[in-house]
């Protein structure tokens, strides 16, 4: 591994989402793709852990929801 940086191009997008059903899983920022939908947008150093989307649900019944900002990433620059 050359690189200690990882730099995600990411598209930025709101959901609305039922209250309590955000699955995601910890992921190694050097094991990033384009694809991944993350939680953060920043910069990581290589080791860093970070929240990876899983899956989500929203239904049309009264459960409550909540509006959450998720990136998905288009491109992995590693520096």
């Amino acid at each position: 591994m050359d690189y200690a940086i990882i730099k995600p191009i990411v598209e930025e997008k709101e959901i609305v989402i039922d209250k309590g059903s955000l699955k995601t899983k910890r992921k190694f920022s050097f094991l990033l793709e384009a694809g991944d939908e993350i939680l953060e947008n920043r910069e990581f150093w290589a080791n860093d852990e970070v929240e990876v989307v899983i899956d989500y649900k929203y239904t049309n019944d009264k459960r409550p929801k909540e509006k959450i900002k998720i990136y998905k990433i288009k491109e992995v620059l590693r520096c």
